[in-house]
């Protein structure tokens, strides 16, 4: 009798789960298609809007796909897990997300893989329960890179100073590691002159601690950024200050952004990647893994840079993707980033 209530109850379960699968296929336009949903740090700036271009192309080039990009208007990891939890109720197949504070996402990111929903990260290399996490590049090679450059408008001597947008995020912190080890190993009379410093990715306090820094280390030299928001805000404070050729503004950023400071100087050299590349990758990995196809080393993810992938294990043991896609804009060749009407491309 037992078994046959059981075998009941499952036949039951089981039309009822083709019942609801088929209310919402019928909803969705195109039928049986896959939600893939982004989730950047912040809405509202050069960089996530420019990330939109790729998820939204990505969209347009998949049928089989309802790809989009929210975000919060604030930078704040709780605002940013809240949104995670909405799309866990909203029972969508896989979130990326561009964490604010990787840890704080471990159990929202749990409990949506517990539903089924996958997770994936860009900017993340150590994040803990994600099916792939996605990198423009080795995170060591690039700060050491940025430092080489910085070392040599400094004339290999004197004090700099680096930054991070949130001391808990970890790429900022990677490239930052880079920068240090570098200078370490190869240019023995620069000096660090504080610990890094938190500009909580905001252009006025990374304005407001440029000027502290510009007043208390009168010999600095150069400001390294690792946010978007630190290159256009220690720039200004350089410009300010009337130090122009003798301190100077490195770092990650856009040239939409940081143009202005590159013309005149206060800006020596900027880096950073293509953000809609590296969305519309994040969103192939998802759409991959999704469909069962293996990610491996020499995978075409279908962008730039990205062309013939190498994948690695993180410490957690999860698998990360590393492109090849870092890019290097200065005042020589910052007319390479203009259209014919003068306007940025990026």
């Amino acid at each position: 009798m037992k078994k046959i209530v059981a075998m009941l109850l499952a036949l039951i379960v089981i039309g009822g789960l083709a019942f609801a699968g088929g209310t919402q296929e019928s909803s969705k336009a195109g039928g049986d298609q896959l939600e893939i949903v982004m989730v950047v740090k912040l809405e509202g700036v050069a960089w996530f809007d420019n990330m939109r271009l790729g998820i939204e192309r990505f969209d347009k080039e998949y049928a089989d796909v309802n790809c989009y990009q929210i975000g919060a208007d604030t930078a704040d990891p709780a605002a940013q897990v809240a949104l995670v939890n909405d799309l866990i109720a909203k029972g969508v197949d896989a979130i990326l997300v561009v964490p604010n504070d990787p840890e704080s996402l471990v159990p929202v990111f749990k409990k949506a893989n517990d539903a089924g929903i996958l997770t994936f990260t860009h900017e993340s290399s150590n994040q803990k329960q994600i099916s792939f996490d996605v990198e423009a590049f080795d995170n060591d090679a690039y700060g050491r890179h940025m430092a080489d450059v910085m070392a040599a408008w400094m004339g290999k001597q004197g004090l700099w100073q680096p930054f991070v947008g949130h001391l808990t995020s970890p790429t900022h912190n990677q490239w930052v590691d880079g920068e240090v080890a570098q200078v370490k190993d190869k240019y023995p009379n620069l000096k660090m002159a504080t610990d890094r410093v938190e500009d909580q990715e905001n252009q006025q306090i990374a304005y407001e601690k440029s000027l502290e820094l510009l007043k208390t280390y009168p010999n600095i030299k150069a400001l390294m950024g690792s946010a978007m928001s630190t290159v256009p805000g220690a720039a200004a404070a350089i410009e300010e200050k009337g130090l122009i050729g003798k301190v100077a503004a490195f770092g990650t950023c856009l040239p939409s952004v940081a143009g202005d400071y590159l013309e005149s100087g206060a800006a020596q050299s900027i880096h950073f990647w293509v953000p809609a590349d590296a969305g519309y990758v994040t969103a192939m990995a998802a759409y991959k893994t999704l469909k069962g196809e293996t990610i491996a080393d020499g995978t075409d993810m279908g962008a730039p840079g990205y062309n013939s992938i190498t994948v690695k294990k993180n410490a957690n043991g999860n698998p990360v993707i590393y492109g090849q896609a870092w890019v290097d804009v200065n005042k020589d060749n910052l007319s390479d980033w203009k259209d014919a009407s003068g306007a940025y491309k990026l």
